[in-house]
């Protein structure tokens, strides 16, 4: 019976001990293969070498190899000689990346030249509560306006989190409002609540935003003012449009008042002005929302009407506006056969016009003013009768009469043609990315990274990387990769246009 159990015992060592590569003299041995911590823990394990050869060994190098994008991985080269039947104990590094909570199997990797030895290590992630807050709201606005504030919770957990946030918000000191709920993120998710205000009144604002998970508390608070300017506005008609012009104490003009005349709405300028084009006389209303303050005015919009009468060799022109008073200081413009004439109202609205510098017939009369919408009209006018002089017995010398000959029409000749030639700008595209291979190289602590990108236009066939290199591991991601005598050879049979390779080179 013990004989039996001696037997058993023997058959299970070679299931206990690490895995060794064929005639490997070397074995590794981890001291501690449990590990427990969160993303961001860097994880020490310690191991022993073995050499259980009777030849000693130097230049080990150690590794920890695993899941690719799990964790960072450390690695390292022992170049004290280890005698045989000789031990040594070192330890090798791991960072823990940003990983979902659960058990990790990673590989302890001795190597010496061709040979090796393995043995696991287990890391056991547990899940790490972090979380950011943010308030987004502006300092400042004018009273009026709507505020809206903008809590934001983000997880930066690597599993789920469950807890409770909440906010409160005061004015000068005044609890307005208060929220608390209680909540569960998944890892990058996010918690959004705008709050918003309708025309707050006008004080000084405070957000208190916080929240609480699995004991890690946080808060932020942010602040802003709701405040009244002192504005002024002017309201007036000039040169066929009703203006609004809004401005401060300082008489700089505010842009973005809101402003409606006869309820069409409108926002001053940069210059904090707001015009509209009228071409009807009559009351415009103007109404205008000065930081909450509304107030309505009114604009009086007057058209000027002409009538006339020709007295001999004069047009007299009469200027009214709408309400029949007579308008002095208008500039009225006569218009006739011979040519124009102009004129300017006197105190009772009367203009006079010289018909010898018009010509008679139809004459167009115009009356312009910036404070008034303009009138046009037409009359007719004849010339005066002439009375006949009684005719008296007179010697006259002989008259000479000169014929002067008519100038022919000048000749001004064929206009010459112009030509316009204009450039042609022709973009460039770069020859490498269209027909060359791209090859690009980095080096991180102790890894080194190659990558080839095809051209656009075509493929590639048969391409070939060579670096010298001291290299203990590589890996590629399409195509073959192997160790030389000092180098590392990547050969690819063929890449398709714009498809990418990648090659990992783990040194010594």
């Amino acid at each position: 019976m013990k004989a039996k159990g001696i037997a058993l015992i023997i058959l299970l060592i070679p299931v206990l001990l690490p895995h060794v590569s064929a005639q490997s003299p070397l074995v590794i041995v981890p001291l501690n293969d449990d590990f427990t911590g969160v993303p961001g823990d860097t994880i020490i394990i310690p191991f022993q070498l073995r050499n259980l050869g009777n030849q000693t060994v130097s230049n080990v190098t150690v590794y920890v190899t695993g899941p690719a994008e799990s964790f960072l991985y450390g690695s390292k080269v022992i170049r004290d000689p280890i005698g045989p039947n000789e031990t040594i104990q070192d330890t090798i590094s791991i960072k823990i990346l940003n990983l979902d909570p659960g058990r990790y199997n990673l590989t302890l990797v001795a190597r010496v030249g061709s040979s090796y030895s393995e043995a696991q290590v287990t890391v056991r992630v547990r899940t790490f509560v972090d979380y950011a807050l943010s308030i987004d709201v502006n300092e400042e606005y004018t009273y009026g306006s709507n505020v809206t504030v903008r809590l934001k919770m983000t997880s930066q957990a690597n599993g789920v989190i469950i807890g409770r946030l909440g906010y409160t918000l005061t004015r000068d000191g005044s609890v307005l409002e208060t929220f608390v709920t209680t909540i569960y993120l998944r890892p990058g998710e996010s918690w959004i609540k705008d709050v918003k205000l309708t025309r707050p009144k006008v004080g000084d604002y405070s957000v208190y935003f916080w929240a609480n998970f699995s004991g890690r508390f946080k808060s932020k608070t942010a602040t802003f003012r709701v405040y009244q300017r002192n504005l002024r506005y002017d309201a007036y008609f000039k040169d066929g449009a009703v203006y609004v012009h809004v401005y401060d104490e300082n008489g700089q003009g505010v842009p973005d008042i809101d402003v409606k005349i006869n309820g069409i709405p409108f926002k001053t300028d940069d210059g904090g002005t707001v015009s509209y084009l009228v071409d009807k006389p009559g009351t415009y209303e103007v109404v205008l929302n000065l930081d909450g303050r509304i107030v309505t005015t009114f604009v009086e919009v007057r058209k000027l009407f002409i009538s006339a009468s020709q007295e001999n060799e004069t047009l007299l022109v009469r200027v009214v506006d709408s309400t029949g008073n007579p308008v002095p200081n208008i500039t009225v413009t006569a218009s006739g056969p011979l040519g124009k004439d102009y004129s300017t109202t006197n105190a009772s609205g009367l203009a006079k016009v010289d018909l010898k510098k018009t010509g008679y017939g139809t004459i167009m009369l115009r009356a312009e003013s910036s404070r008034y919408i303009g009138d046009e009209a037409s009359v007719k006018v004849t010339q005066p009768i002439t009375p006949t002089p009684t005719p008296t017995t007179t010697t006259a010398p002989p008259t000479t009469t000169t014929t002067i000959p008519a100038k022919p029409p000048r000749n001004y000749g064929p206009l010459a043609a112009i030509l316009l030639v204009a450039g042609v700008l022709l973009a460039g595209t770069s020859y490498a990315a269209f027909f060359r291979p791209i090859v690009q190289e980095e080096m991180l602590d102790r890894y080194y990274f190659v990558k080839v990108k095809a051209p656009r236009l075509k493929g590639i066939d048969n391409f070939r990387f060579e670096k010298g290199v001291n290299a203990i591991e590589v890996r590629a991601t399409k195509g073959k990769a192997k160790i030389g005598d000092g180098t590392v050879v990547w050969e690819i049979e063929h890449l398709e246009p714009e498809e990418e390779a990648y090659l990992q080179v783990i040194l010594g």
